[in-house]
């Protein structure tokens, strides 16, 4: 598994492409492996995911659940525009940080 870069504390997962159903196991996968690695403070890079799905958002969901059940905290940053408006639109927004970036978010 390839390393993910700390930022003060914060382990920042780069994701990249569509966060949608084909996408969506193998990134639980990763965010599990992270989390039983000892991660609980994580910042998702959404500045290269073009598109977000309902899977996908499912996933961050259960990704912040599971941190927070280990007294963790998981912050997404740099969506764009589309992105920005299916997280708020569809409510994920309210349940879970987002920054401009990644700098903001580990700050």
């Amino acid at each position: 598994m390839k390393d993910f870069p700390e930022v003060n504390g914060w382990t920042v997962v780069p994701l990249s492409g569509d966060l949608d159903d084909f996408e969506a196991r193998e990134i639980r996968r990763l965010l599990d492996v992270l989390a039983d690695g000892g991660a609980v403070r994580m910042v998702i890079d959404l500045a290269s995911v073009g598109f977000v799905d309902s899977t996908g958002l499912n996933v961050l969901l259960g990704a912040a659940r599971r941190l927070r059940a280990d007294h963790g905290v998981l912050r997404l940053a740099g969506a764009a525009p589309r992105v920005r408006d299916v997280l708020e639109l569809s409510g994920v927004a309210a349940v879970l940080p987002l920054y401009p970036d990644v700098a903001a978010a580990c700050a």
